[in-house]
C-alpha cells in the first residue's frame, strides 16, 4: 500500500476542483498558467510531505513549463499557442518521469518514447495501489487504521442518506410549494445533469493526477541514468554496406548542390535561362528540400544506432561521410532559405512563412549539432540537442510575435512600392494590432497604406463591440492589450466607414473594391 495516500488523493481532487472552477464554462485565458503553476507547486509540496526531493534539473523544467503556459495569455497566434501547448504538455511528461533524478538531460531518443510511455501507464495504474492492503503486523499489534477504512464509512452513509433525503424532499416539494421554490433557489435542479457531468469530470482528473504524483515521487523502482554512448539495440548492419549508402547519397547531394550554386546563389540571369521566373523557382521544391534535411538527420540516426563498427578505420570512415553529409545538407537548407526569401520578395510575408523561416535556422543548428557531436564521438547526445532546438524554436515564436513581425514586414514591402495585400491583414490575429496601430498612425505612410490599415483596424472595432464580458479566468494579456490600443484610437477609427451586407458580413471600400473583415484565404 502506498503511504500517505490521503494526501496524494486530497491534493489531487483539490487540484481537480480547481481545474473545474478556472476551465468549466469559460475561455481559457489567465486561468491556465495559474492552474500548471498550482499542480507544480502542489507536486512540491507532496514531495517535501514524504521527504522525497527534486532534481535541479527537474526545478528548471518547472520554470521553462511554466513559462510556456504564460505565453499561452500573451499570444494569440493558433501556430505559437500550439507550439507552447506542446512545450508544456512535454515540460509535464519530462518531470513526471524525471523528477527525482534529473535523468532527461542523459535520455536517448528511445528513453524519451519509453519513459513517456510509462508516465501515460502510470496515469492509469498507480492510483489502484492507493487501494491494496496495508502489510501483515504482528500478532497481537493492531493494525492503524488506513486512511479509505476511515474514509469508507463516511461514503457509504453518504451514497445511503442521498436516494432517503432526494424522496422525502420530492414529498414535501409536492407538498408545499414555497418549500418547492425554496429548494429549486438552492441546489438548482435544471443543472442536476451538468454537476453530476462535472463531479465525474473531477473525479477522472484527480484519478489521473493522483497516478502522475506516484509516479513523480515515490516512483515503484529506482530508475538507472542511462548512458547516451550505450546503443539501446545491437548493431547488425556491417560498415561496408553504410559506407557504400552514405557515399551514394553524398554524391547525388554535392550533384544537387553544385547545380544549386550555379542557379541559385549566381543570379536571374541563370535561373531565366532555364525557362523559370525567379518566384516559380523559388516556390518549386522549397518543402521537398526542407523534408530532404529533415530525412538526413533520420538517417544519420538510424544508421549511427544499426552500423556496426568493430576497427579505427570504420569509424573514421563513417565520421567523415557523416559530417560530409551534414555539410551538404547546410547547404541544401541554405538554398532552401533562399528559395524562401525570393517568394518572400514576390509575394510578401505570411504566418506559415515566418514561422518557417525561424525552422528552417533552427534545424540547421540541429544539423550543425549533429555533425559536431559525430566528430566528438558523442552522437548519443542527439537527442538532448534536438530538445533544445525544439524548446529554442518554440520559444523563439514567442518571442518573435510572428503575427506582428508579419504585418511590420508586409507594411515596409508596401512602403518600398511592392503590392499590398490588405485583405490578409484582416485575418491576422491580435498579436499583430500593435504593430498595425504603431504604422496607421505614421504620417509618412501613404493614403493608400494608411487607409487600408484603418479598415484593417477599423473591422476589428467591430469584433470588440460584439464581444461579451468575460470571467476574470479568461483574461487575456494580447487580447487586452488590443482592446486597449483599439480604445486610445477610438475617435481616430470613427472616421473610416464599414458597411454590412446581406449575409451580415463588414466591410470597407479600398481602392474601388470592397474589402470584407477577415474574408480573405489561406496562405502559404
Amino acid at each position: 500500500m502506498v503511504t500517505h495516500s490521503k494526501w496524494f488523493w486530497l491534493a489531487a481532487l483539490a487540484s481537480a476542483w480547481f481545474a473545474d472552477f478556472l476551465f468549466w464554462g469559460k475561455a481559457p485565458g489567465i486561468s491556465f498558467p495559474i492552474w500548471i503553476l498550482v499542480v507544480l507547486l502542489v507536486g512540491f509540496v507532496l514531495s517535501w510531505r514524504t521527504g522525497s526531493r527534486p532534481s535541479l534539473w527537474t526545478i528548471l523544467l518547472a520554470v521553462l513549463t511554466v513559462g510556456f503556459a504564460v505565453a499561452e495569455t500573451f499570444r494569440v497566434n493558433a501556430m505559437v499557442n500550439f507550439a507552447s501547448l506542446v512545450m508544456v504538455a512535454g515540460g509535464l511528461v519530462l518531470i513526471t518521469a524525471t523528477f527525482l533524478n534529473g535523468n532527461w538531460t542523459h535520455f536517448r531518443m528511445v528513453d524519451y518514447l519509453v519513459e513517456g510511455v510509462k508516465v501515460v501507464w502510470a496515469g492509469f495504474s498507480r492510483p489502484f495501489q492507493t487501494f491494496s492492503q496495508p502489510p501483515a503486523l504482528p500478532e497481537g499489534q493492531p493494525a492503524p487504521r488506513s486512511f479509505w477504512r476511515k474514509a469508507a464509512p463516511i461514503l457509504r452513509g453518504i451514497l445511503i442518506a442521498i436516494p432517503v433525503v432526494a424522496v422525502f424532499a420530492a414529498l414535501f416539494s409536492s407538498a408545499d410549494p414555497v418549500f418547492s421554490n425554496w429548494l429549486q433557489r438552492i441546489f438548482n435542479l435544471e443543472k442536476l445533469p451538468e454537476y453530476i457531468l462535472r463531479l465525474v469530470l473531477i473525479l477522472i482528473l484527480a484519478f489521473w493526477l493522483v497516478g502522475m504524483f506516484l509516479h513523480a515521487i515515490l516512483p515503484a523502482a529506482k530508475a538507472e541514468r542511462p548512458d547516451p554512448a550505450k546503443p539501446w539495440m545491437k548493431p547488425f548492419l556491417g560498415s561496408t554496406e553504410s559506407t557504400i549508402l552514405l557515399g551514394a547519397v553524398n554524391l547525388l547531394f554535392i550533384a544537387f548542390v553544385i547545380i544549386q550554386v550555379r542557379y541559385l546563389f549566381g543570379g536571374t540571369a541563370n535561373i531565366s535561362e532555364t525557362g523559370f521566373t525567379y518566384s516559380e523557382y523559388a516556390r518549386r521544391g522549397f518543402s521537398e528540400l526542407v523534408a530532404v534535411a529533415a530525412l538526413s538527420l533520420v538517417l544519420f540516426l538510424v544508421l549511427s544506432t544499426i552500423t556496426r563498427i568493430e576497427k579505427p578505420g570504420q569509424r573514421w570512415t563513417f565520421t567523415g561521410l557523416i559530417i560530409l553529409l551534414m555539410a551538404n545538407v547546410l547547404v541544401i537548407l541554405a538554398s532552401s532559405l533562399q528559395r524562401l526569401m525570393l517568394y518572400e520578395t514576390a509575394y510578401g510575408f505570411s504566418e506559415l512563412r515566418t514561422v518557417t523561416h525561424v525552422f528552417i535556422f533552427w534545424l540547421a543548428a540541429l544539423v550543425a549539432a549533429a555533425a559536431v557531436m559525430e566528430g566528438v564521438q558523442q552522437r548519443g547526445r542527439f537527442a538532448l540537442a534536438l530538445l533544445i532546438a525544439v524548446v529554442g524554436f518554440s520559444a523563439s515564436l514567442v518571442l518573435l510575435n510572428v503575427d506582428g513581425f508579419t504585418a511590420r514586414k508586409n507594411i515596409e514591402r508596401a512602403v518600398q512600392g511592392e503590392e499590398f495585400d490588405a485583405a490578409y491583414l484582416t485575418t491576422l490575429s491580435s498579436d499583430a494590432v500593435p504593430a498595425l496601430v504603431t504604422a496607421y498612425k505614421d504620417p509618412s505612410l501613404s493614403s493608400q497604406i494608411h487607409d487600408a490599415l484603418g479598415l484593417t483596424l477599423a473591422c476589428r472595432t467591430v469584433d470588440q463591440q460584439d464581444a461579451t464580458p468575460q470571467p476574470w479566468q479568461s483574461y487575456h494579456f494580447g487580447l487586452a492589450q488590443e482592446a486597449k490600443l483599439l480604445q486610445e484610437n477610438a475617435d481616430l477609427l470613427s472616421q473610416v466607414k464599414l458597411f454590412r451586407d446581406d449575409r451580415g458580413f463588414y466591410y470597407g471600400m479600398w481602392n474601388g473594391e470592397k474589402l470584407y473583415c477577415g474574408r480573405a484565404g489561406f496562405m502559404d
